[in-house]
């Protein structure tokens, strides 16, 4: 089932699988709903009585191409509170998030901005370590973002492919429906220029004063192949958040796609460390698809 839900400044899709409390998931920087998909549909055939909310981030997949808005880890959490807000007005709310990568750090900006999320599955985490790279800065001016954009977008498949293949390490090869649907939303100039609003808004440093300052049940992933996060960082991470950590021997920064049965399994796992359900349940019509 799929709900277009307009939070003010944007219109954002969101997939949703199931019936029962919401489980939220965040995809990384340039993905959308569907990198979460396979584990998603995993948890969902294992954990009866959750609900899998799968948003496409505003700007990403098919939800608006803004490129003038901004995109700051401010940004991302107020959008997202104010969106699930008009997905549960009456609750339950979210109390469990799965994100990967940027999504990660959302999850946990959020965590740290909603007293009642309880737990977090955190796959190749950004922490607030990671730096961006120094020529992000050149697409802080408009007139760049405008004309990189022009240039990004015809060639949305092959620069796809090529960010995939290093993303996915040396054990995993993304099959060609994968690379399809990571690229296809960029061939759109307007969303080739807000990719790059995003890019350019994306200071990781940024999250260290947004953490959670309560304990939060946790669980971080890292692949022992990611190009993007290195394991110390992620080691750092569940070390600063006393949690778990697990690493994937073979895998890359896309762990979604290369392992979703270990996801579901862990996140089922802090499903389970979670209070029972309050009972509440949101008042509203039947769905349709939109």
């Amino acid at each position: 089932m799929v709900r277009n839900v307009t939070i003010g400044d944007a219109t954002v899709r969101v997939e949703m699988l199931g019936r029962g409390r919401p489980v939220l998931f965040l995809h990384g920087i340039s993905a959308h709903g569907r990198a979460w998909r396979p584990v998603a549909e995993r948890f969902h055939a294992e954990q009866p009585g959750w609900e899998c909310w799968l948003p496409d981030l505003p700007g990403r997949g098919a939800s608006d191409a803004r490129p003038e808005l901004s995109y700051t880890l401010d940004d991302e959490v107020r959008r997202l509170r104010t969106l699930v807000r008009a997905l549960a007005p009456d609750g339950p709310r979210p109390q469990l998030v799965a994100g990967h990568s940027q999504g990660a750090a959302i999850g946990l900006a959020l965590a740290g901005a909603e007293p009642g999320i309880g737990a977090l599955l955190l796959s190749n985490p950004v922490t607030p370590e990671i730096r961006s790279p120094s020529v992000l800065r050149l697409l802080r001016a408009p007139v760049a973002r405008r004309m990189i954009g022009s240039v990004l977008a015809p060639l949305h498949a092959p620069l796809g492919r090529l960010v995939l293949r290093r993303a996915c390490g040396p054990h995993f090869r993304a099959p060609p429906d994968l690379v399809a649907a990571y690229a296809g939303p960029w061939a759109s100039p307007a969303r080739a220029r807000t990719l790059l609003r995003i890019l350019a808004d994306w200071r990781p440093a940024e999250l260290e004063d947004r953490m959670p300052r309560r304990p939060v049940a946790a669980h971080v992933v890292s692949g022992a192949h990611d190009p993007r996060i290195p394991l110390g960082a992620a080691r750092r991470l569940a070390s600063r958040l006393d949690c778990d950590l697990t690493v994937c021997s073979d895998g890359g920064h896309v762990l979604t796609e290369q392992h979703p049965q270990l996801l579901a399994r862990l996140l089922g796992e802090l499903a389970g460390r979670l209070p029972p359900d309050s009972g509440r349940r949101r008042n509203v019509p039947p769905r349709a698809a939109s």
